[in-house]
């Protein structure tokens, strides 16, 4: 089979660029399992491509398309003998973010129970909550690399509640967050108080501009933006606003299941026009939890199969960046502009 053609012609199709090597892994994937999901999760690019990827290959009579799963046929099992099967060799102990989960374990358990009673995701804000794990080791690596205690922290946008481990921890010197849905502002605030934690919360749009007491007082940020270079730009680039000085910290996630590597270069290339250095990238940090809205996202409108999700499928790297001399931030307004969706999102 010619991988990169297909590569091309996926390319033209979805608006999306798809390399050889991303067909390659898709093939290889397709040698371990037929859930759509799974399929998205281990291929690694964006959702959109990969399922315009499979209807290739079904055009091809290279896979077969049932109610519940993917298969290739005889034809497509002798085109994919060149290609190794997918393998996953990370940690199941650290589950793959190379941090120890057995620290702090008092906060982590109170947490556990504290998150149970969170809102649902909603979909109006494109919500998607972490894992209790994934956001308690957001908390333990910030602590790990001395960007917690004793500092000014600021949250914008908290739907996977670090500010509540924050708090439980009472290690930093100050915690705020800026949230656009009511309904997480509330929760934190019923925590905050019934806890005695000391979190300061807003309700903000981060379309809009930090106001002026947010702007070089923190000296860390969180944030998990919605995953288009506008809205990265509005929501890493006001965290980069919030810093206070050099060697001032954040910490956001990026996924390549709604972005290219095209749109991960140009995220790249904003955090150099802020002046800021990537210490880190974790790949595949962040796992999701399926959000209960699934079929009504374009991923279900796209999937060549509709089946519920069994398994979290969803992940996201970490990325740590560190303020250099001479830093900015993003002090633009959007207005009501919709930086939220392109060729690429899947969970809108």
């Amino acid at each position: 089979m010619e991988y990169a053609e297909l590569a091309n012609e996926v390319s033209k199709k979805s608006n999306i660029k798809v390399s050889k090597k991303d067909i390659e892994r898709l093939v290889g994937a397709l040698q371990k399992t037929g859930d759509p999901w799974v399929l998205a999760d281990i291929s690694d690019f964006p959702v959109p491509a990969v399922f315009e990827t499979l209807n290739a290959l079904k055009d091809r009579g290279l896979v077969s398309v049932s109610d519940s799963s993917v298969t290739l046929t005889e034809n497509g099992l002798l085109a994919v003998e060149s290609v190794h099967p997918v393998e996953d060799f990370s940690c199941g102990g650290c589950e793959g973010r190379g941090i120890s989960l057995e620290h702090f374990v008092d906060i982590r358990d109170r947490f556990n129970e504290i998150q149970r009673s969170r809102p649902a995701a909603s979909h109006d804000f494109d919500q998607g909550y972490v894992t209790p794990s994934s956001t308690f080791s957001r908390f333990l690596i910030g602590y790990e690399r001395g960007d917690i205690e004793g500092r000014d922290i600021l949250l914008l946008g908290d739907d996977d509640l670090l500010s509540i481990v924050l708090g439980l921890s009472r290690l930093p010197k100050s915690i705020t967050v800026v949230e656009v849905d009511k309904r997480l502002v509330g929760f934190i605030e019923e925590v905050a108080g019934a806890e005695g934690l000391d979190v300061s919360v807003r309700e903000f749009d981060l379309r809009k501009p930090l106001p002026p007491e947010h702007v070089g007082a923190y000296d860390t940020f969180y944030t998990d933006p919605p995953e288009t270079l506008p809205a990265v730009d509005a929501f890493v680039g006001r965290g980069i606003a919030s810093l206070r000085s050099p060697g001032s910290a954040g910490y956001f996630g990026f996924t390549r299941r709604e972005a290219s590597l095209e749109k991960w270069w140009g995220l790249q290339r904003l955090l150099l026009g802020y002046k800021v250095v990537i210490t880190d990238i974790i790949h595949n940090f962040n796992e999701y939890i399926n959000w209960g809205y699934e079929r009504d996202t374009r991923a279900w409108r796209l999937a060549p199969v509709k089946v519920e999700p069994r398994v979290n499928w969803y992940r996201s790297a970490l990325y740590r960046i560190e303020a250099l001399p001479g830093f900015c931030g993003n002090a633009k307004d959007y207005g009501e502009e919709n930086i939220y969706e392109d060729a690429e999102s899947s969970t809108t």
